[in-house]
């Protein structure tokens, strides 16, 4: 049996342990799931004229929690990327007519984000073909967490 031991993240004060081999195929089966998801995901949103990257913001506007709509900042936080790129894949969303902005009434600096009827009916079809395909990877994505210690 081939061990390795796991390293620890700084809060952690509990001795590391030793991962076993169908721990560690697991993990190298879901990893290889998620690459074959990504490109997937990557060839669909090509198809519809979109991005992975515009699928996950268009996700983030449509899903946003909030009384308001979402504004670019909050676009940028929720997708782990800094402002001004928030700023430039919106405007990439806006010129193909996928989102719309909105001037913030309180605040003339901020934007608000709202999906256009186009926006609505990519991320519809994103969005389906992407949880068939979930369906498909379930089982890798979760035998990880399956596998015997």
């Amino acid at each position: 049996m081939t061990q390795v031991t796991t390293t620890r993240s700084p809060a952690s004060k509990a001795a590391p342990r030793q991962l076993t081999d169908g721990e560690l195929a697991a993990l190298a089966a879901f990893r290889a799931a998620l690459r074959k998801f990504l490109a997937f995901s990557e060839q669909v949103a090509a198809a519809e004229g979109a991005t992975t990257q515009w699928y996950q913001a268009l996700l983030v506007i449509k899903t946003f929690d909030s009384d308001e709509p979402i504004t670019v900042g909050e676009l940028a936080n929720q997708l782990i990327i800094r402002d001004h790129s928030a700023a430039e894949l919106v405007t990439r969303l806006v010129g193909a007519k996928l989102v719309k902005r909105k001037s913030d009434p309180a605040d003339r600096r901020r934007s608000h984000l709202l999906i256009t009827p186009s926006g609505d009916r990519v991320l519809s079809a994103l969005a389906v073909a992407h949880l068939e395909r979930l369906r498909e990877f379930q089982e890798a994505f979760l035998k990880p967490f399956k596998v015997n210690k």
